[in-house]
Order: structure tokens, then sequence, then C-alpha cells
């Protein structure tokens, strides 16, 4: 894509100049989708949630950053997207779309997100690390290589093995910039799934997948702290993610779509408050109970698993997102209410794309 640098040069010098501008955040992340439909309409509603995120910090010295971080990240998915062929840059796009959100995560400048930020950033690099060196070797290796490819990712999913940051980091930061790190960065991992293919043996994935599925409500069913219950809730979607990544694999990125539209929501209403129709809807987009968005996902992912696997592997999936009923039940009367346009404006938004699944679902079934 030959306008990428100049607009992205344009826009963050726009961006410096105006300080507060989010109509330039908004700007550029809408001239950037239109252009990147050249190579696929996928990118349209990927673009929902960092529109969202522009606006999901709600206090704080970095609230205004916002937009930047959710923009850079978008762009480092457009990144993976156009440049898919190469290693370098296919790298270079995963680093700015799982990090660049994270900065944001000491918002508030309080200690417990500055060290849930460094441990993010051990947790960043070791799966950088991992994805890079398993780039460089997919002609030497393959085999290895795809491994590798495989873990960086399932470790910026936060799955099984490599779970425990998710619940470390989340359950010592605030909920004001976990709005963001709890849903961008997973968001795209869950594009890298789809932009670079990992060929491994599907056991492992399923294995892992399912894993990660108990493990994630286990430790909702038994946590009391709200930021906790939503650490162990994103391995389980992570689970969901990693589970159906060999039959389908843009089943995966359906389902992180619909989490990252929940986890955003939930930090941000955790933080000071949403209207109790907003929050049921949210709550009722992560269990999977329609009309949410998050109906679909788990619909489709639990009728592949029983064309591929049979009935036991449905009768697994539908399992685990009834056990995850009750902690969400508690989730909804943790929140504390409270007035705010984000929190009606997130709340529709997962109504209407659970309204009209066609706009999207077909989008991303195509990659």
């Amino acid at each position: 894509m030959e306008l990428l640098a100049p607009l992205l040069i344009t826009y963050t010098a726009v961006r410096i100049i105006a300080n507060r501008g989010r109509w330039a955040d908004v700007a550029y992340i809408i001239v950037l989708t239109y252009l990147s439909t050249v190579y696929t309409y996928a990118v349209i509603p990927l673009a929902v949630p960092y529109l969202l995120a522009i606006y999901a910090i709600r206090r704080g010295k970095l609230a205004n950053y916002a937009g930047f971080g959710s923009a850079l990240s978008f762009t480092g998915v457009i990144i993976m997207t156009a440049y898919a062929n190469s290693p370098h840059l296919l790298a270079l796009g995963f680093v700015m779309a799982t990090l660049a959100p994270a900065v944001l995560l000491p918002a508030l400048g309080d200690r417990g997100s500055l060290e849930g930020l460094f441990r993010y950033l051990l947790i960043s690099s070791i799966s950088s690390s991992l994805l890079i060196s398993g780039l460089s070797l997919r002609s030497a290796w393959p085999e290895i290589a795809e491994l590798l490819i495989m873990l960086a990712i399932m470790t910026e999913l936060g799955v099984a093995p490599i779970y425990i940051w998710v619940v470390d980091v989340y359950g010592r930061s605030s909920a004001t910039g976990l709005a963001l790190l709890a849903s961008l960065p997973k968001l795209a991992a869950a594009y890298a799934l789809i932009a670079i293919r990992p060929a491994v043996p599907a056991p492992i994935p399923v294995v892992l997948g399912a894993l990660s599925m108990l493990i994630g409500n286990l430790g909702a069913l038994t946590s009391r702290e709200l930021n906790k219950i939503l650490a162990y809730s994103s391995v389980l979607h992570g689970g969901f993610a990693v589970f159906i990544y060999p039959v389908n694999p843009p089943l995966s990125l359906a389902i992180m779509l619909a989490d990252a539209l929940g986890k955003m929501s939930l930090f941000y209403y955790a933080d000071g408050g949403s209207a109790k129709w907003a929050s049921l809807v949210i709550v009722m987009n992560q269990i999977g109970i329609p009309p949410a968005l998050g109906f679909w996902p788990k619909l489709l992912i639990i009728i592949a698993a029983v064309e591929a696997w049979g009935w036991a592997a449905g009768a697994y999936l539908l399992a685990n997102i009834v056990m995850s009923v009750p902690y969400y039940i508690r989730v909804f009367q943790t929140i504390p209410e409270g007035v705010a346009k984000f929190a009606f404006l997130s709340a529709v938004i997962v109504l209407a794309l659970g309204f009209v699944p066609d706009f999207w679902i077909r989008y991303i079934l195509s990659l």
C-alpha cells in the first residue's frame, strides 16, 4: 500500500499539532479502512472496535491519547493485511497492533497499572521474539517455525499454557487502561492467526484451547475481584479462538471481535458506571445470548465443531458457555450505575451488529 507511509506521517503530524484531536483519529481510521478494502472488506467490521476505542479511556492524563494508540494498533493490522508475504513487515505489524494500546495501561498513573505495564511488556517481548524467530525459520525448519509462530500468538491471546500473565496484569491494573489492553491486542493477535496461518498439528490448538476454556471458567467462578473475573473470561474466549482454529480460522477472529467489544465496554463500565440496560446487553454479548453480537460466533463455532468432531465437541463448548453464566451475573451485579455516552454507544453497537450479522460475519468468514 503506497499511501500508507505518507498517510501515517500526515496523521501523526496533525495529531501532534492538534494534541486533543480525536477527530483526526476518527478520520484516519475511516480513511485507512476505505483504502484497505482493496485487500478485504473484513477491515470494515474490524475497524469498529478501533473507532470505539478512541473514547474508551474515561479519565487520566493519557485519556486523550486513546485514539492515537488505537490508530497505531489499527495500522499494525493493516500492515499485516497489505504485506502478508513480507515476514519483517508482518512482524512489524504484529508488534504495532499489540503494543500500541498497551502503553496506555497506566492512564491514571497508579503504581499497580505501571507494574502491570512492565509485566505486559515482558510478555509482549517474548511473544514478539517467538514470532520473529518463527517467521525467519519458516524456510529452513518449517515445523519448528510454525510451532514458534503459534506459541507467539497464543502467548498474546493469553491461553494455556501461558495464561497466568493475564490474571496477574489485569488483577493489579486499573480498569481505566484495561479497556484498551484487554481488547485491541487480543483482537490483533486473533487477526495474526488469519494473516500468518501457522500450520501446526490440529491436536495442539484443540487440546490447549479446550484446556483454556476450562481454566478460564474455573478461575472466573472462584474469583471475587471484577478484574480477575474478566481476566479469566479472556482466557476462556482465547480458548474458543484457539480451539476452532484448525477447523475454521476466521471464526477465531469472529469470537475475538465480539470479545474485544465486550471487554472494552465492561472495563469502561467498571471504571465509572453504566446504565443497567447497557451492562445487561454487554453481559449478554459475553455469554453469547441473542440478539447480542456474541451469540453468532459461538453458534457458528459449535456448528463447526460438531461437523468436524461430533456432538461431544459441541456439548463441551455448550457446557463452557453455560458455566460462564453465574460469574457474568456477578459481573452485571458488580457494575455500578452511571450515565456516559460511551456506555450507550457501545451497547447500541453490540445490539446493532447482533441484529444484522450479515453486515460483518460474511466479511470475516471470507478471510
